[in-house]
């Protein structure tokens, strides 16, 4: 279970550092995560995004390639409140869970949360395939070069490493500011001294 060594102080309220995947392959895959990332970068206390990759398929009927990133944020309640959120953020993105590995117009997952482990029927943390997933670990490793594995203390980095990032590209282009394209809202600069 969650306990409040797993939080940070800050002010006078507890927030966690978490990492959130982004992921889309149907629809406006880039624009969906970017207003993913403003909704999500409004509700933390800091927030900081991976570069934007794109990878093939992993399992699931043929479909078109993914967009992945990750958002590091400091968010301000427990971990089970922000997968709430996740979920909200998919069904206004048109999200249908319809079948296993399918297209996605969003998809938003809790990749890691410093030094929290948790298994509950409809929250793991770390994600479970997150050590087979170069698109998740990829941009994980941008945001939060220095994580590891809270069960054996394994550092993303070398698992990447050892495991490979083949079917995982960086996109160009002008991803690290999602604003630039949605005026709704500004996101937070990066957070520095992560």
């Amino acid at each position: 279970m969650e306990s409040e060594s797993n939080s940070l102080p800050v002010g006078d309220v507890a927030v966690w550092d978490v990492i959130v995947g982004l992921g889309a392959n149907v629809g406006t895959p880039e624009l969906a995560l970017r207003q993913a990332v403003i909704e999500l970068s409004a509700g933390a206390r800091q927030s900081k995004l991976s570069k934007l990759y794109r990878s093939v398929p992993v399992g699931g009927p043929p479909q078109p390639d993914f967009l992945n990133a990750a958002l590091r944020v400091l968010w301000p309640a427990p971990p089970r409140s922000l997968l709430g959120r996740l979920r909200v953020l998919e069904l206004d993105a048109g999200r249908v869970r319809a079948e296993r590995w399918g297209p996605r117009t969003l998809d938003l997952d809790i990749l890691w949360v410093a030094g929290l482990a948790l298994d509950e029927p409809d929250l793991v943390i770390p994600h479970p395939r997150l050590r087979q997933r170069a698109f998740a670990l990829r941009p994980l490793i941008d945001v939060a070069p220095e994580a590891i594995d809270p069960v054996d203390g394994a550092a993303y980095a070398q698992v990447l490493a050892e495991l490979g990032s083949a079917g995982v590209e960086p996109v160009e282009g002008d991803w690290g500011n999602p604003s630039a394209q949605l005026s709704a809202r500004a996101m937070d600069t990066p957070v520095t001294g992560w």
